[in-house]
């Protein structure tokens, strides 16, 4: 046996799976001359080798430092064993093995590859709409158990024919071994419905359904990881109808373009939008609108100066980019509050009043994922919803601790926290609502079953009435209570890797306190285990409850209340009996509430700019008041704060006067936005340089849902640079109530090590 001969066990862990990794080990093996065997073993790679030293070593580089370009390596072990003396290399069947890190790949767009192959008469895949290889296509939607192979996804189903056998099993072909390879011949297969789930015959659905698109209808479409209600955005009556018929009044409907060049006459974009619009993942990205000939109907994105964007994903969005079609609206297959449809008989019932037509497929989606959204803030990307592409967030954190975080009630996600990772899941939604709680319930439990993991301990909001609290109660786990401005806090921590103390700043709009009553415009001091309050807006007391939070008006007139103010323009918008109504039941005590938040403080801000009265859906006046910001302002309004016992207090009331003032002068509302969101940045950073001199911090972490006013993160950050302190904020973990399970985790974590 040759001395330079050595032989070692290697176990690669990361994501791993179903991104080729087998196969690029196989054709290395060839190159390198190395002999053994790789396989897939529970969510890792494991290799025994043997070969010459020289070569092992540059094989080995080769694996960790260039592997296939979907695949992440976070972890690799190798135990030198005696030589046995292989004769060859080969992939050898997967094995199960519930021990170590398990990681499961993310949903990806259609590779440059494939789509060639669609385009190209004379392919096997000419029109092929399920058409993928090993770097691209579904991976976490249709996982039903690791090892990622097919028998453990819903392609289990189709039984691969000759030909796509023979690639499956071809070392020079890219579907070698590609687990959800399929062609014409033995893959899914389109069907398209009407309405009353009668198939329409014809040779090309696709085709067929972009003719009824051209033709001002609406096409509920199943895509990876659900439906989407689909129509020609073009089309001002289609777009209109759709809105009526989903019940959607003004929330901002995403648009899917054929390529860049159509999205680049429509919006502005820099670079990195660029970048993050036409990579893998392919999320809805919000971007600046063009005035430019290429315009769309108003009703898409109402009043908003912002765009949500996407580029095609999958063969058949490609596909129905067809007679002329350049702009789809691509909105969740859904109704107004519930969740995304993902299975055929279901959608077909309860979408039917949305649509006009059905794109089906008899692939089962096993997990539903939305569409991904993100932004470009500041030059780098901020994860607004975690979801298709994302997720699941797989992320370092040493722990001690096996962890469920139940995240939220509204925009909930959940995390587990296990071998030293933190996996978050996607998006899902108002756990108010029944379905959504139902996905909610098969989403914890699939993700469980996929890391094999049991918790010692679920972690969940403070608040004991949110449906996720109650949630916890049904798991017979030791519950541990988190803080929800805490939570936002450490959700920021754990994405930067920060223990020491920091000054949190957290804006949201709801969240229970240490004091019982509802927070929102905190400055809290401390790490991930503990904190105290040093400072926080005035206390307003709201009216009307959750109600209150639909109605701006409401939180207008509680301020004005407080001031003693009769803003007359109210009475005439509003009118005198309703507000009389609300000054009563507050005078009476009557379903009112204390709160700190600087989201109703928005919520009123723009009531009074009479901006918005009442939403249609979540942090609407906020969004609307950002939007008409002149940005050439610089003036704010003075503010008082106030210190009492170590705390210090902003007085909002007198911003609000401000803002009142400006209104009577007929100042421009443009104008008043402005100074109002830079008053609100300069009491802020105040506060915290006030808090520094006391407690010797200068790190400062912002976080909390009124952050994702791009406006007023850039502002703060940049003024608090600016005096010398070191500013974090959220980007691949949401700044919204979809990051605080990641926080609940962290905290849950690090109260058990103590």
């Amino acid at each position: 046996m040759n001395s330079d001969e050595i032989r070692y066990q290697v176990m690669i862990y990361g994501v791993v799976q179903g991104v080729g990794f087998r196969p690029f080990i196989y054709n290395q093996a060839e190159e390198y001359n190395i002999k053994g065997w790789v396989s897939n073993q529970g969510s890792a790679v494991v290799m025994d080798i043997e070969g010459k030293r020289k070569n092992i070593k540059e094989f080995l580089l080769q694996a960790v430092k260039n592997p296939p370009s979907l695949a992440r390596v976070e972890k690799v072990t190798a135990n030198r064993e005696t030589i046995i003396g292989y004769e060859n290399f080969k992939i050898i069947q997967s094995l199960r093995n519930a021990w170590g890190p398990r990681f499961i790949g993310s949903d990806v767009a259609v590779c440059p590859d494939c789509l060639k192959e669609i385009s190209d008469p004379q392919n096997r895949r000419f029109g092929y709409a399920f058409t993928n290889c090993t770097n691209c296509g579904p991976r976490y939607s249709l996982a039903i158990e690791l090892p990622y192979d097919r028998e453990n996804t819903t392609m289990d189903f189709f039984g691969m024919c000759t030909e796509c056998l023979k690639e499956y099993n071809d070392p020079s072909n890219r579907r070698f071994h590609a687990q959800t390879n399929c062609c014409p011949a033995c893959g899914p297969v389109l069907i398209l419905l009407n309405k009353a789930g009668e198939e329409i015959m014809c040779s090309n659905p696709a085709k067929k359904a972009a003719e009824f698109l051209k033709d001002g209808k609406i096409i509920a479409v199943k895509g990876i990881g659900g439906f989407h209600l689909v129509c020609d955005a073009f089309s001002k009556d289609a777009v209109t109808l759709l809105r009526k018929r989903k019940n959607r009044l003004h929330k901002p409907f995403a648009v899917m373009v054929r390529d860049m060049d159509t999205a680049k006459k429509l919006c502005f974009m820099n670079e990195k939008e660029e970048k993050a619009l036409s990579g893998s993942r392919k999320p809805i990205v919000l971007l600046d609108k063009k005035q430019s000939d290429l315009r769309l109907p108003d009703q898409i994105a109402p009043g908003l100066k912002k765009l949500g964007i996407m580029l095609p994903y999958t063969p058949l969005h490609h596909l129905l980019f067809q007679d002329g079609l350049t702009c789809l609206v691509m909105t969740s297959g859904n109704l107004s509050s519930a969740p995304i449809q993902y299975e055929n008989k279901k959608a077909v019932e309860n979408l039917k009043i949305a649509a006009d037509y059905f794109m089906l497929h008899n692939r089962d989606i096993n997990v539903p994922v939305e569409d991904s959204v993100v932004k470009i803030t500041g030059n780098e990307e901020h994860v607004v919803r975690s979801a298709r592409g994302y997720t699941p967030f797989i992320f370092p954190m040493k722990s001690n601790l096996n962890v469920l975080a139940l995240g939220a009630e509204e925009k909930s996600t959940f995390c587990f926290l296990k071998n030293n990772y933190l996996y978050m899941s996607q998006y899902i939604g108002d756990l108010k609502n029944y379905d959504t709680y139902v996905n909610y319930d098969k989403a914890i439990k699939n993700l469980k079953s996929l890391l094999e993991f049991e918790p010692e301990a679920v972690a969940h909001d403070l608040h004991s009435s949110y449906e996720s609290s109650q949630y916890a109660k049904t798991l017979g786990l030791r519950p541990i209570k988190v803080q929800h401005h805490h939570a936002h806090m450490v959700s920021c921590m754990v994405e930067h890797n920060l223990y020491n103390p920091v000054i949190g700043v957290i804006f949201d709009g709801t969240g229970l306190g240490a004091d019982n009553n509802m927070w929102g415009g905190e400055f809290l001091v401390g790490n991930r285990e503990s904190f105290i309050r040093a400072g926080h807006f005035c206390y307003a007391t709201i009216q009307g409850g959750d109600r209150a939070v639909g109605e701006p008006w409401r939180i207008a007139v509680s301020y004005l209340h407080a001031m003693n103010h009769d803003f007359t323009p109210m009475e005439s918008v509003i009118g005198n009996g309703r507000i009389d109504m609300v000054k009563q039941a507050i005078e009476n005590r009557l379903n009112c509430y204390e709160t700190s938040s600087v989201g109703r403080l928005f919520d009123c801000a723009a009531s009074l700019l009479d901006v918005r009265q009442c939403i249609t859906y979540d942090g609407q006046a906020a969004i609307e008041l950002e939007n008409i910001i002149d940005p050439s302002v610089q003036e704010e309004y003075p503010c008082s704060i106030e210190e009492l016992n170590g705390i210090y207090k902003i007085d909002s009331k007198s911003i609000l006067m401000s803002v009142i003032k400006d209104i009577q002068r007929k100042t421009p509302s443009s104008v008043i936005s402005a100074r109002f969101h830079n008053t609100i940045v300069c009491s802020s950073s105040d506060v915290v340089t006030k808090i520094s001199k006391d407690c010797g911090l200068k790190t400062v972490v912002l976080s909390g849902g009124v952050f994702e006013n791009s406006h007023l993160l850039l502002n703060l950050a940049d003024r608090l640079k600016r005096r010398g302190f070191t500013v974090y904020s959220n980007h691949k973990i949401p700044t919204n109530d979809s990051g605080i399970c990641a926080g609940q985790a962290a905290i849950a974590d690090a109260q058990e090590r103590k």
